[in-house]
């Protein structure tokens, strides 16, 4: 278990890391209406419960590579929704508002 002090010096480095911008950025390739608002998509994906933000995939995706193979298992990717969809939603979007 680590000290406090490695504790502290780890919450010091964390701040230092949330406080620059280029690692606020949102790194998802969807274009989702959500993109770059990353608070509300995980809040969405945590109230749907149906799968993990795209920008989390890859990441999670390593992890679970080992899990699967060593259960002799084959993981197979989720069909993604595709960008006609989104740009149906935005197109509906700028109907409403007329």
């Amino acid at each position: 278990m680590r000290t406090k002090e490695e504790y502290y010096q780890l919450v010091l480095e964390n701040r230092k890391i949330a406080s620059d911008p280029e690692n606020l950025k949102c790194p998802c390739s969807e274009l989702c209406e959500w993109h770059g608002r990353c608070r509300e998509c995980v809040a969405l994906h945590r109230y749907h419960k149906d799968h993990v933000p795209a920008c989390l995939q890859e990441f999670v995706n390593e992890k679970l590579a080992a899990l699967v193979g060593i259960g002799e298992l084959k993981a197979v990717p989720k069909e993604r929704t595709p960008l006609e969809y989104r740009m149906y939603v935005k197109e509906r979007d700028k109907e409403a508002s007329r």
